[in-house]
C-alpha cells in the first residue's frame, strides 16, 4: 500500500513543477497594458486674482501657466511660473515648478524634480523650471510626465489668491 501514494506523489510532482514553470512564462510573455494617467485636475493656465483696495475697480489678475516638459537624451525638464499681470503689480508673487512622472504600478503621479522658487513678480515673464532623470529598462512602456506649477499673489493691502497649473502630458520612452 505504500508504495501507491508514492508514485501518485511522484508523479504530481513534475505535474504541479510543469504547471508552475508554464504560469511564470506566460505571465513573462504577455506584455502589460500601459495605464493611462488620469486626466489632470486643472488646465495649463490659471488667473489667480486680488483685489487692490475697497473698490471692485482695483483688481490685480495674474496668469499661472505650466508647460508641457521638454525630452532631451534622459532629461526631463518642466517650465512654469507667472506669465503676466494686469491691474497693478501685486506686493508679493510666489511660484514653483515640479516635474512629475506617472507611475504605472501605484497608478499616482509622483515628483521628479522640483525647481527653485520664483519670488519676483511680473511684468515681464517670471518662469522657473525643474528637471529630473528618465531612465528605463527595454520593453518598458512610455512614461508620462508633466509640469505642475503652484503660485500665489498678495496684493498691497494683504489679500491673497493661490493656484495650481498643469500642463499637458508628455509620453516618452526613457533611455
Amino acid at each position: 500500500m505504500r508504495a501507491e501514494p508514492e508514485k501518485t506523489l511522484l508523479r504530481s510532482r513534475p505535474v504541479a513543477g510543469a504547471s508552475l514553470i508554464g504560469a511564470a512564462l506566460l505571465a513573462f510573455a504577455v506584455p502589460t497594458a500601459q495605464a493611462a494617467p488620469p486626466p489632470n485636475p486643472g488646465p495649463p493656465e490659471v488667473t489667480l486674482s486680488v483685489d487692490d483696495s475697497p473698490s471692485l475697480e482695483a483688481v490685480i489678475t495674474c496668469t499661472l501657466y505650466a508647460s508641457k516638459p521638454n525630452h532631451s537624451g534622459s532629461k526631463i525638464t518642466g517650465t512654469g511660473g507667472i506669465s503676466s499681470c494686469a491691474g497693478g503689480t501685486p506686493a508679493s508673487c510666489n511660484s514653483e515648478v515640479d516635474v512629475e512622472f506617472y507611475n504605472n504600478y501605484s497608478n499616482q503621479w509622483m515628483t521628479g524634480g522640483s525647481g527653485p522658487r520664483q519670488t519676483s513678480c511680473p511684468p515681464p515673464l517670471r518662469s522657473s523650471s525643474a528637471s529630473a532623470t528618465c531612465t528605463n529598462k527595454p520593453g518598458d512602456p512610455n512614461t508620462g510626465w508633466r509640469a505642475v506649477t503652484v503660485g500665489t499673489i498678495v496684493s498691497p493691502n494683504g489679500t491673497h489668491d493661490s493656484g495650481t497649473a498643469y500642463s499637458s502630458v508628455l509620453y516618452v520612452p526613457c533611455v
